[in-house]
Order: C-alpha cells, then sequence, then structure tokens
C-alpha cells in the first residue's frame, strides 16, 4: 500500500506497509508529500514535553508545526525516535535543559516532507535519519512529530534497512565519528575494503575558524599534533565497547587497521563483539585486572583510549595508558566524562559534537560516508529493541534504560503504534516488544548459549540429497525436500547451531537417487534465516573459479555476509566422467583445487586479479560487486577436506578451515600438529582453524544410544556401502601412503559416509558433551554433526547437548587438552588389536 500523509483531527501520520519500512521507489516516499503537508488546512502536531526537572514528559496535543528559517533546513515527518541515555539524564540530574517546557530527543528516522528553496542532495520524500545534535533549538528535537533539521546532517536510508534501525544509528554514528576523527585524529581517508573516508581533522584546519564554537575550537584545531595521530598497527581501547557508540567506534576503528582493545561484559556481549573485529576482549567485572590485563597486551604502549561508561571507568581507564615518553602523549576521550585527578603525559578529549552542525562541510562529508558504509556493508548497525505506544509509550522505554534492564540495544520507539501486540506475533510488556511465547519462537536462546567468543561452534549436513545422513535401511525422519529444509534450518538457528554444509552431487551415488544443487540451495535457506551462515559446497572441475567467485559474492550481498564456501576436490569418478570432465589423479585433483581457492580469494580481495596456474588463467579480472569485507572476515570463509598429504598441504597454504574425518585420539592429534607445522612454514600459523564430522546418536542411556548405532550398521544397504567403498578408492586408498579419507575405513564406518560414527559422539547428553570438551582442547573449532532423525534430533541437541557444553565451557573446560584426555581421552585411544 503506498504511504500518504493523512489528515486527522488536524494532525498528519505517515502510512507505513505494516512492516516498519516506509514504502520507496528509487530511494523515495511515495506520492507528493510536500503538496500533501501545504494543503493542509491547520496543521499541528504532538509534541513530547518536560516542564521541569525529575518529572516525566507530557504528552502535549495540537502544537505547531516547526517552521524553516533558512536554504539549508529541511522538515521531517518523524517515523521512529531511538532513544539514548542522556534523554533521561538530563532531567534526572537538571542538565541540558536551557528552559520549560522542553522537549528532548536525539535520535530520529523519517520522511521528508518540505525543503528549502537551496540545491541539495536531500529531495522531498527521501526517508533519511540522523542525529538531533544542536541541543538548544527545540525545533529540532526528536521527542515531536516534526522536526528540523540541516539537509547536511542527515543521511539516506538504504533501501534494505528498515527505517526502525536508520533511528538506532545517528548519534552513536556521529559520536564515535568525532571522538576517533577529530578529537584523536585518526585519518579514515586511508580505508580498505570499505568506502575510502574522510580525513576529519585536516577538514577543520581548512574551515572558517569562525564557523567552530569557541568552546570547542581549541579541540578541534590543536586537540592534537599531527605527529601524535594513530596509525594503521597502533592500540587503542574502549571501554563500555558493548555501547551503541562504542561497537561504533570499534567498526571504525578497524575499518582504519586499528587494533582494538574492548572492555566490556565478556558473557553478555563478547561473541558480538569479536563479530565485529576485536582483537582482544577484556571483562569489566574486575577493573583493577581489566588494567593489568590491557597493560599487559600492550606491553605499556597504550596511546588511545575511549570511555563511553562516566568519570570512574574513564579514571579506570586512564591507569592503562602509556607512561609519558619524550613529547609523545597517549589521549583518553570521555564520552561522558573525563577524571577530576589526571595523570601527566595524557591528553583528555571531549568529544566536539557542535561542529557536526556548527560545520556544514564536516556534516555534510560525514552523512555521505556513512550512506557509503551502509550500503557497501561496511558498518554494522546497532540491534534495537522497538517500544510500543508511539510518545506516550516513551516514559516507560526510558525507564528501562534507567534501570538497565536493556543492555547492548537501542530502544526505538515507532511513531503511530499504539497497539499491545504487533502484526508479527510479538506482545509488548513493560513499553519494549518482547518475542512471542516459547523457548526457540525466536533467537534469544541461541544468543544466550553462544555469548563466550572462545565457544566451539556447531554446524549440521544438510539434507539436500536423498536417503538420509546414513546408508541402512533403517527408518530415517528425514526429508531432502526444501520445504522440510527450511524447517530445519529455522530450528537449528534457534537452537544454538551457527553453521550448516549444503552438499555437492551430480549424479546418484550410494543410495542419494535425488540431488538438490548445492549453491542454489544455500541461497535459499539464508533467504528464510537470519544468523546461520551457509557452507555452499563447490566441486572444482564443474565450476570455474570465476563463476563461483561471482556466484558466492552476490550471494553473500544479498545475505548480509552468511555464505561460506566447501572445496571438495572429488573421489567419485564416475560423477566427473559423466558430465564429461576429465578425471585427474590424487594429487592432481587437490593441485587443481589449490589453484581454485587462491583464485576465489584473489578475485575476492583484488581490484584487478591478474594468475597464471597450470589450470587457471585471469587477467586483470575485475569482480564487482565485491563479497562484504569485515574485520576478520575479508571474504566468504573457506573450507576444505581430505586426510591425505595433499590435502594437509592445500589447507596450510590457502584454506581458512580445514575438515576431518572421525579418527582415533592419535590419529586426531598427528593431523591438527601436521597442518599447523605446515601452516608455519607458509607462514601462517594461527592462520588455519579444524572443523570435524561426527554422527551423533544423544539418548538417554549409552545401552540405548549403541543398540541405536548397532541397528543402523545392522541394517546397512549392502551393496551401496559396497558401491561406495569401491568409490571412494579413487580417494585416499589411492594415495601412496594410505593415509588419506577412508584408507582405514570398515564396512560399518562406510555406513555412516564421513567416518562420523568414529568421532563417538553417541551416548547420553553427558557423555556426548564430555566428548565435545575433549575434541575443543584438541583443538576443534567447529564440529559438523548429522543425525538419524532431523525432524526431532536437531531441536533435541540443541536442548539437552549444547547447554551441557556450553555450562562446562563456562566452567573452564576443554581448554586444557591434558585434562579432558584424562577424563574421556580412553573413548578415542587407538586400540592396540587393531588390524
Amino acid at each position: 500500500m503506498p504511504s500518504i500523509l493523512r489528515e486527522e483531527n488536524g494532525n498528519t501520520e505517515l502510512q507505513t506497509n505494516g512492516d516498519g519500512n516506509a514504502p520507496k521507489t528509487n530511494g523515495h516516499l511515495t506520492g507528493n508529500h510536500e503538496d500533501a503537508f501545504r494543503h493542509l488546512p491547520k496543521p499541528q502536531q504532538d509534541i513530547l514535553q518536560l516542564h521541569g526537572p525529575r518529572q516525566r514528559y507530557c504528552l502535549e496535543k495540537a502544537g505547531e508545526i516547526p517552521e524553516l528559517r533558512s536554504d539549508r533546513e529541511i522538515l521531517v515527518q518523524v517515523v521512529a525516535i531511538g532513544l539514548n541515555p542522556v534523554d533521561w539524564k538530563g532531567p534526572d540530574y537538571d542538565f541540558g535543559l536551557p528552559s520549560f517546557p522542553w522537549v528532548n530527543g536525539r535520535d530520529f528516522a523519517g520522511i521528508v516532507v518540505k525543503t528549502s528553496n537551496g540545491s541539495s542532495r536531500i529531495e522531498t520524500g527521501d526517508v533519511v535519519f540522523g542525529p538531533s545534535t544542536d541541543y538548544r533549538d527545540v525545533r529540532k528535537a526528536a521527542y515531536q512529530e516534526y522536526l528540523v533539521t540541516t539537509d547536511f546532517n542527515v543521511a539516506r536510508l538504504p533501501a534494505e534497512l528498515p527505517v526502525n534501525t536508520g533511528a538506532a544509528i545517528g548519534v552513536a554514528f556521529v559520536s564515535a565519528l568525532l571522538a576517533l576523527g577529530v578529537s584523536l585524529g585518526l585519518d579514515f581517508s586511508s580505508v580498505t575494503g570499505a568506502s575510502k573516508g574522510p580525513d576529519l581533522l585536516s577538514l577543520l584546519r581548512k574551515s572558517d575558524r569562525d564557523e567552530i564554537p569557541e568552546d570547542v575550537r581549541e579541540e578541534c584545531v590543536d586537540g592534537i599534533k599531527d605527529t601524535e595521530r594513530p596509525q594503521k598497527g597502533d592500540w587503542f581501547a574502549i571501554w563500555g565497547a558493548s555501547s551503541s557508540t562504542g561497537s561504533m567506534a570499534l567498526q571504525l576503528a578497524k575499518l582504519t587497521g586499528l587494533r582494538v582493545i574492548c572492555v566490556a561484559d565478556v558473557v553478555r556481549h563478547g561473541s558480538r563483539l569479536i563479530d565485529l573485529g576485536a582483537d582482544v576482549l577484556v571483562d569489566r567485572q574486575n577493573p583493577s585486572r581489566a588494567i593489568e590485563i590491557i597493560r599487559s597486551v600492550t606491553k605499556g604502549k597504550l596511546r588511545f583510549a575511549l570511555d563511553t561508561v562516566g568519570k570512574e571507568t574513564a579514571t579506570q581507564l586512564q591507569e592503562s595508558l602509556q607512561n609519558p615518553k619524550g613529547d609523545r602523549q597517549a589521549h583518553l576521550v570521555g564520552l561522558t566524562g573525563l577524571p577530576k585527578v589526571r595523570l601527566s603525559g595524557v591528553k583528555y578529549h571531549s568529544v566536539p559534537i557542535k561542529v557536526f552542525h556548527s560545520v556544514p562541510a564536516l556534516g555534510e562529508t560525514a552523512m555521505r560516508w556513512l550512506e557509503q558504509l551502509l550500503v557497501a556493508k561496511g558498518l554494522e548497525p546497532p540491534d534495537i529493541a522497538l517500544a510500543d505506544g508511539g510518545l506516550e509509550g516513551i516514559n516507560e522505554a526510558l525507564d528501562r534504560l534507567r534501570n538497565g534492564t536493556v543492555s547492548a540495544k537501542r530502544i526505538v520507539v515507532p511513531i503511530g503504534q499504539k497497539s499491545t501486540t504487533e502484526s508479527d506475533g510479538h506482545t509488548v510488556k513493560n513499553g519494549v516488544k518482547q518475542e512471542a511465547e516459547g523457548k526457540f519462537d525466536n533467537l534469544d536462546y541461541a544468543d544466550k548459549l553462544n555469548a563466550d567468543p572462545q565457544r566451539i561452534r556447531f554446524a549440521y549436513w544438510v539434507p539436500n540429497v536423498s536417503g538420509g545422513l546414513v546408508i541402512s535401511k533403517i527408518e530415517q525422519r528425514t526429508g531432502w525436500s526444501f520445504e522440510q529444509n527450511v524447517e530445519y534450518a529455522k530450528t537449528a538457528e534457534r537452537v544454538g547451531f551457527e553453521y550448516a554444509l549444503t552438499q555437492i552431487r551430480f549424479m546418484a551415488g550410494y543410495g542419494a537417487e535425488n540431488q538438490h544443487e548445492s549453491v542454489s540451495f544455500s541461497q535459499a535457506l539464508l533467504h528464510f534465516t537470519e544468523r546461520l551462515t551457509v557452507m555452499a559446497a563447490l566441486l572444482p572441475g564443474p565450476w570455474n573459479p570465476a563463476i563461483a567467485a561471482k556466484q558466492i559474492a552476490s550471494i553473500d550481498n544479498y545475505c548480509k555476509g552468511r555464505i561460506a564456501v566447501n572445496v571438495v576436490s572429488g573421489w567419485f569418478k564416475q560423477e566427473f566422467t559423466s558430465i564429461g570432465q576429465w578425471w585427474l589423479d590424487h594429487g592432481e585433483r587437490y593441485r587443481r583445487s589449490r589453484e581454485f581457492i587462491a583464485c576465489l580469494k584473489g578475485i575476492w580481495t583484488q581490484d584487478q586479479f591478474t594468475f597464471k596456474g597450470d589450470f587457471y588463467q585471469f587477467h586483470d579480472y575485475p569482480l564487482k560487486p565485491k563479497p562484504i569485507a569485515r574485520p576478520g572476515r575479508p571474504y566468504p570463509e573457506i573450507f576444505q577436506g581430505g586426510n591425505s598429504m595433499d590435502a594437509r598441504e592445500n589447507a596450510a597454504a590457502v584454506s581458512d578451515y580445514y575438515f576431518m574425518n572421525g579418527n582415533t585420539l592419535e590419529g586426531f592429534q598427528t593431523q591438527i600438529a601436521d597442518v599447523k607445522e605446515r601452516a608455519e612454514k607458509h607462514g601462517r600459523a594461527g592462520g588455519v582453524k579444524f572443523a570435524l564430522n561426527g554422527f551423533v546418536i544423544a539418548r538417554e542411556t549409552e545401552e540405548e544410544a549403541i543398540k541405536v548405532l548397532q541397528e543402523i550398521q545392522g541394517k546397512a544397504n549392502k551393496e551401496a556401502v559396497e558401491a561406495f567403498a569401491d568409490a571412494v578408492q579413487n580417494a585416499g586408498a589411492s594415495t601412496a601412503n594410505k593415509t588419506g579419507m577412508w584408507a582405514n575405513s570398515k564396512f560399518e564406518d562406510l555406513v555412516q559416509y564421513n567416518d562420523g560414527f568414529k568421532t563417538k559422539l553417541i551416548g547420553t547428553p553427558e557423555h556426548i558433551a564430555d566428548r565435545i570438551l575433549l575434541l575443543k582442547s584438541l583443538g576443534i573449532n567447529i564440529l559438523l554433526v548429522a543425525f538419524l532423525h532431523y525432524d526431532d534430533e536437531i531441536q533435541q541437541f540443541g536442548e539437552q547437548v549444547l547447554p551441557l557444553v556450553r555450562k562446562l565451557e563456562a566452567e573452564g573446560r576443554g581448554k586444557d587438552e591434558a585434562f579432558e584426555i584424562s577424563l574421556t581421552g580412553d573413548v578415542y585411544r587407538e586400540k592396540k588389536d587393531k588390524q
């Protein structure tokens, strides 16, 4: 339904399409809104006013619509308001309130309904967002249905971002940008991998000084010497990194190559901070210990720090800064306060927020860059929690901020929503949108399970081929249809799985009569999920790296960076020859895969890619768009498996993750150590992570689980297993030293076609959790699992096994290899009588 401005009792309202998004055409709102606005007989608006300190806001009806006073001012109909702590701290502590009654509110998103006569990049009908930093002009406050701002202080919202999300960005981004770019002098023109940014300090120094307010002029022009400005590789610490401004500062710092230490509640927020690029996490619970850790990590050379919390934490943070050396000072920015007692050799900075609206060139430059970053997916917006009730609901929502019950999320208030039940089935309690009842109705359960950044992660095999995950005639409640797989994927991410792996088949083999193609199937699953990363299997030979790189890059943009690839060198000869592909011997297949992976990485990261190999050649190939590049993830993750020396060498040289099949304790240790040693020789020490395949049978007793295993093996499809055994002779058994895939697999092992039974995840949930912690201690980062009955056992694993693993991890388990072996190692030890 098109958006319109609707007149009702003298008021105007934005009509949206019901999902928090305003319908747009070519970046503009549909309809002629300026004409509609001008023809209202007597336009009025609702305003939320404050009549005195320590009072609650009051809703006032029939307020006047603010008027434009200059060529660069625009009128915005507010669609959503982002709440900030200052909105309750100002009234509670009586600051920032020039007179009464007063209107507050810093963050907004909405529709441009009137522009001035000046030429501008902002047009009537644009969906925009921004911060109100001109606090003394009540026309520009956000707690009203219409506000005035300037065209250089707003950004146009990308079509793929909801309006509600836009309302959470402005203050956090501008505060972080000015703290880093002006107070600390960080030069964003050095940014690579995302849109090139501005050098704000140089811009200000070239500006008319009269434009810069006198009380912040020294900070803007003389706050930091050119010789002291941060350089790539310098350490930067953020105390309160989980706040919206802290997470923005983290991302901006990583774009320029700084190494960032984040002080936060690591248990609750560590996972997100790692995803955003944090190099070091320090828990805030013990401040003196946190300072020790920062000084140890930086070797006492920390020169740049930002505090987003207050005077007390800023006082603690300054203790971590380096002692004065020569004339190079350390620099501390305090977002909400600075220490009373200050140290020599430290320069203290307050964020000069005024320059954002007082210097048009700076405001315009900042907002243009923000637009580019959001379009290029170079910046992750804050997580939000929606509050109900429109302007009238703001008091209750601010109470939640005041009481500290909302952490690391921005509360956003959509204007015009007063119901207590949302159209998407969510309910509203205490003014804030709550997820529907039910443990797995949303992602909260998974978020809590996966808060620890040092956790082992879990993936599941996607049954996009028929026949289930064992070659057996036993009943398998596992479907291969798209509809069933969508349900499996939704369930998996809600119970704590973070990855899924689609299989690649070009023809039937070992009972898999039907096969969905892996890349298109992965894209479809990504469309129906929110967090899951899906690994699409690729087969060099049928796939040219140019085609693969372009497919995956496009999907990566669609799904905001949730696609990965698993490069399969191939073991099924008939699969190649049936489609007219050359069948290479084992070593050559892996050599081709190595070139294939090198080409993927080069195409994804280089502006003009040239490569001259034996299998692939490229000449100044310019792929656009590139995949989404984020700190710690410059391109989609590349997985690759195999047990042979060729496979290990490929993993060490070019892959991000090395997949292993089930093995003995000694086999795991040897394999991991070998790959690590090879990686060091390639200059990639620590550059390869490890993933392991396993088949899970979790039952109330170990005896029951073993009986299920015996039934699977006893009902094995003998012909299919034997055909599979013959086919895999082209893999590991064909290598000279017989160390490759399936080289030592017996008939009963091959019933699960990646030696999944050997991983011994068979028993009670407690047994399985203990064994997973042993595998983690050996160096396993991701555990890829499969089940007999996907209809039931994905959720069962998330309910019964995953919480046990996380509980044991929280107790310190999974770190000490010797200790874990003493508890569980006998299950995996190589048997002396093994033939």
